[in-house]
């Protein structure tokens, strides 16, 4: 669908460009310097249809998953940390209520995220369950028609400047992937609380931190989805989530070889360009080469997903290829540029500490590995 209707996307992408570079790219250094939220960016990008643009159009949406990843690609080219919280906010919370939410939920909590007027966030990981996600000690159990939940969550993306929060929780005594129940959470609430942002390698102007939840009690209508369905939900949700992050991985490494390309274009040594080097032309081929097949691969698997197929395999192969790939790029681009590349006025530096990230969030490399294992020997 993608291909089909390349000039459609080709003039959004074009937009999208047009407007980072004038509105995000100026703030960006300085944003991730300060560790602060660029939203007076995130409003006025939501005023042009680029937060939420694959939500359902009744709620102000686009219905376009693939306009989503056009949006995507284009934000982490210019600042991952900024793509972090608004990926956190309209993907990971909003999709979920889109995919699970009944309609009251969607009608309440939808048209606020895309209008960029409030921020969500989604809270799976705990202190001592990372990679284990149904370890998960965090718990829920009723009284009377109310439910009471106690935990605690960290590494949380936009935990703390979130208005809304999905809090993946257990019923004590159930093991594995029973008696999980996602709950809609809103700031304010008693016994919610967050913590101070984390200080970070990378991403750092995406605030993140921890959820804190003592005895908060919330009503049936703060369900999200069905009792006891939580952990099924959640993992077809990592699914959608892994299937978009190696977007990140191909934004960054695309900035990588942007700004490869116009410092060896630039620069002299012995008394020629760089671009005349072959090692250094064979640097730029295998990352533009590594680059492209990540990014074919993944508009593909996004096109799988949009016809409802199941991507469990294909999202981690996309993951664990353009993670690896985006941190070779970052390297090779610090490589390429020596003491000048290592320095933080020039941009790869901060591109070097955000690829780290895409190894780890959202389900590690080693994890990646492990369940594309698993598929092939089901």
């Amino acid at each position: 669908m993608i291909f089909a209707k390349r000039e459609e996307y080709i003039k959004l992408r074009d937009e999208v460009r047009k407007f980072n570079l004038k509105e995000l790219a100026p703030v960006a250094d300085e944003s991730d310097e300060k560790e602060s939220f660029p939203l007076d960016v995130l409003r006025h990008a939501a005023g042009l249809g680029y937060v939420g643009p694959h939500l359902p159009e009744q709620y102000g949406g686009m219905g376009d998953y693939y306009a989503k990843a056009v949006v995507y690609e284009e934000n982490c080219r210019v600042s991952f940390g900024y793509n972090l919280s608004l990926n956190a906010s309209d993907l990971i919370f909003a999709n979920n209520i889109a995919r699970h939410g009944s309609e009251e939920q969607k009608q309440k909590y939808l048209p606020g995220i895309i209008r960029g007027e409030k921020t969500g966030c989604w809270a799976l990981t705990e202190p001592d369950a990372g990679s284990d996600a149904l370890s998960i000690t965090t718990n829920w159990k009723k009284d009377g028609g109310d439910y009471i939940i106690n935990g605690r969550k960290t590494f949380i993306t936009n935990a703390p400047i979130a208005d809304f929060f999905i809090v993946i929780a257990r019923k004590p005594g159930s093991t594995k992937a029973e008696g999980g129940c996602a709950f809609i959470l809103e700031r304010g609430m008693q016994g919610l609380s967050t913590g101070k942002p984390f200080r970070k390698l990378g991403g750092r102007c995406s605030p993140t931190g921890e959820v804190v939840l003592e005895d908060v009690r919330v009503s049936r209508d703060q369900l999200l989805g069905k009792e006891g369905n939580g952990f099924k939900d959640m993992f077809a949700s990592l699914d959608v989530e892994r299937a978009y992050t190696p977007l990140s991985s191909i934004g960054i490494a695309q900035a990588c070889l942007d700004e490869a390309v116009i410092y060896v274009k630039q620069r002299k040594q012995f008394g020629q360009y760089l671009s005349e080097f072959q090692l250094i032309q064979e640097k730029l081929a295998v990352m533009s080469a590594e680059l492209e097949v990540a990014r074919h691969y993944v508009y593909n698997l996004i096109e799988l997903m949009v016809r409802g197929k199941r991507i469990t395999k294909e999202a981690s192969i996309a993951k664990l290829f353009a993670s690896d790939m985006v941190n070779r790029s970052a390297r090779e681009a610090i490589q390429i540029m020596g003491g000048y590349g290592y320095m933080r006025e020039y941009k790869v530096e901060r591109y070097f500490r955000d690829a780290k990230l895409l190894e780890i969030g959202a389900g590690t490399s080693e994890i990646q590995k492990l369940i594309i294992a698993r598929e092939l020997l089901k």
